[in-house]
């Protein structure tokens, strides 16, 4: 306290535990409220499936808009033109950050993601007035639209998991996965129900339509969950909190000066009582309630009696020489400034000091989905089959998003991945793009001939992708302060879109090596000739049979 004191502040904390107040609201004793039945865990869940179900529902019609559009590269342009719109949506949303709170940008992004599924299934599928050529730029716009909604959704979900325990981040790219694992079953369903390809795909949307409309009401629950006010409001103070300078001239007491920092402080009041001795002291060391007093030889602060006790020091007849005492004479707390230039400039260094401290994470995430870009679904929707025909996308992109839900389960096992092991995890996931464009180029002769191969590929692309996909996500943002995570999920989010975009960017190249499309090399291999009985034996033996019927 005497260091306290003779630099001029004075913690709020200190004067609530004199005035017999509760602690502040910033440190809870109890704990933060239990959350009853998993209800925000499921929720979160729900909304990882939800923001990525209208892009996983583009992608698995794949066999409607190959029908639909012939001889066109439908599946490469739709994952670039999703991954560009992303990205500028997830720096968009970086830049907004402090300007909208969390629930009206993830409120923006379900009403977007809503109505433009809608208008697809309604308009471009179920009714199929336009052309091929408008139909096929409405797709494109379409799922352009989407990205914006999905990612908005996605980058503020993650910010705001960063504020919550780290399961509630699993939760959400568990659910990411439970998405693509869903609209699998539910295309094989409505494609082996409904045999006519417009009607199938029809179904198909409005099934995802209805899983969005009920994470909108799901979302808005979860919201006045006490466990989600509780930690929203852990942060929001530890991103507001402000240091006072006090200055303790007894005629300068509202002169205090507001500094970045950890805690609160009030303004002090310096009080000379004048020398005296006996009782005559209690009226002056005595103040109200509310102004507890400080002495600057105590170690904590205390509530002074009304009466003084009587010891060898207060006894009459002994002379004290009197102390100065300090008391809270005020509590200030600073006003918000606009936004203006200077709080642009701290925003960025706040995104530089974050990106110094997870970049490792935020390597490691973007090699990751560089990879799965590079292959999904643009190559997986190329790759040939004699036996599936036009299953076998289906097959691929299905064993795909399984084991990719099966990879993000598995990130609840305890293990603690170190930054290099995740970094060399990635990298050896590139393997995979060699060996995958082998099972369909050259297009008149694949080098890997089979099935099996590239759905061996397929499960060990989602496996991986699953579980290094959602590891670096969930650490990144522990690596930070509080006040930070929501900034660290954000970037994270940044880079997961970098890795997006460029791999899918690289996936025309890819589709450039595998040459124009042509029929399935399906190989009709010769029939071995039988073996013949020699003319002699067949005489012979029409002989035997001749006389057996002679005989009888």
């Amino acid at each position: 306290m005497n260091e306290t004191l003779g630099r001029g502040y004075a913690r709020i904390d200190a004067i609530r535990a004199a005035r017999g107040e509760p602690p502040a609201s910033g440190s809870d004793p109890a704990g933060p409220p239990p959350d009853r039945y998993n209800s925000v865990y499921i929720t979160l869940f729900v909304a990882g499936a939800a923001f990525l179900l209208p892009f996983n529902s583009f992608i698995m019609a794949v066999d409607y808009f190959q029908h639909h559009y012939p001889n066109s590269t439908i599946m490469f342009d739709m994952s670039t033109v999703y991954i560009a719109s992303a990205c500028v949506a997830v720096v968009v949303n970086n830049l907004v950050l402090d300007i909208f709170s969390n629930n009206t940008r993830i409120t923006f992004g379900i009403l977007v993601s809503l109505s433009t599924m809608l208008f697809v299934a309604v308009c471009n599928i179920g009714w199929d007035g336009f052309s091929p050529r408008a139909s096929y730029t409405i797709t494109l716009v379409a799922i352009g639209v989407v990205a914006v909604g999905c990612t908005v959704q996605q980058a503020s979900y993650y910010g705001f998991t960063g504020s919550l325990p780290p399961r509630y981040t699993q939760a959400v790219m568990v659910g990411e996965s439970a998405a693509g694992f869903w609209v699998s079953i539910d295309r094989i369903l409505t494609k082996y129900t409904f045999k006519q390809p417009r009607r199938s795909t029809f179904m198909f949307f409005v099934f995802s339509i209805l899983i969005l409309l009920g994470h909108s009401m799901l979302h808005h629950m979860m919201m006045r969950h006490p466990l989600v006010l509780h930690y929203l409001r852990l942060t929001r103070e530890s991103r507001h909190k402000r240091r006072i300078l006090l200055h303790l001239n007894p005629s300068q007491d509202n002169a205090v000066e507001s500094q970045d920092g950890e805690s609160s402080y009030g303004v002090l009041k310096l009080q000379s009582p004048a020398p005296s001795s006996g009782l005559g002291d209690a009226e002056t060391k005595t103040f109200g309630f509310s102004n507890p007093v400080y002495s600057p030889t105590s170690s904590a602060p205390a509530q002074p009696p009304a009466t003084p006790p009587l010891d060898a020091e207060d006894s009459p007849g002994v002379l004290r020489t009197p102390r100065p005492s300090y008391k809270v004479e005020d509590v200030v707390h600073p006003t918000e400034r606009h936004a203006s230039w200077s709080a642009f400039k701290r925003g960025v260094a706040a995104r530089w000091m974050v990106g110094r401290a997870i970049y490792p994470y935020m390597v490691s995430i973007g090699l990751v989905y560089f990879t799965t870009l590079s292959l999904y679904p643009g190559i997986a929707s190329e790759v040939p089959s004699c036996r599936l025909g036009t299953w076998m996308p289906i097959v691929l992109m299905s064993a795909f998003n399984f084991f990719d839900f099966v990879g993000k389960i598995a990130v609840a096992y305890p293990y603690e991945w170190s930054r290099s092991q995740l970094l060399m995890a990635s990298g050896v996931r590139l393997l995979l793009v060699p060996l995958m464009l082998l099972c369909a180029a050259p297009r008149h002769s694949p080098h890997i001939v089979g099935d099996e191969y590239p759905i061996f590929f397929s499960v060990v692309l989602g496996f991986s992708n699953g579980l290094f996909g959602s590891v670096p996500m969930i650490m990144a943002p522990s690596r930070v302060s509080r006040e930070h995570r929501e900034i660290a999920g954000n970037m994270m989010t940044l880079s997961y879109n970098g890795g997006l975009l460029s791999g899918s960017l690289v996936s025309y190249l890819l589709l450039g090596i595998l040459g124009p499309p042509t029929e399935p090399p399906c190989r009709v291999y010769p029939t071995p000739p039988l073996p013949t009985i020699p003319t002699t034996s067949t005489t012979l033996a029409s002989n035997v049979t001749q006389m057996i019927l002679s005989m009888h």
